[in-house]
């Protein structure tokens, strides 16, 4: 292999490995902004003021996800070992 090849393999794995870095970062900030979200439509469940009913009706679309976390998690609520491999995202 010659030095201009092995220079843009390098970049080349370089750029890949910067890439996957800021995908899961943006992949991480997503799932904290859907958390959030859920949270400010959902909180009267936590004792904070929750937005006028029609808005959350409204965006309630965009929960759906969440809420079914939502429904398996109270499903298994008592199962330790579910609990401890959602910890790790297993």
């Amino acid at each position: 292999m010659d030095l201009p090849s092995r220079i843009k393999e390098m970049l080349s794995l370089l750029s890949r490995v910067l890439r996957h870095g800021s995908v899961s970062a943006t992949e991480a900030e997503l799932r904290e902004m859907e958390n959030a979200f859920a949270l400010v439509l959902m909180g009267a469940f936590t004792g904070m003021p929750a937005p006028p009913a029609y808005i959350s009706i409204a965006l309630l679309p965009w929960l759906e996800r969440e809420l079914g976390v939502m429904m398996s998690r109270s499903l298994m609520h008592d199962d330790r070992l579910s609990e401890w491999a959602d910890l790790v995202d297993l």
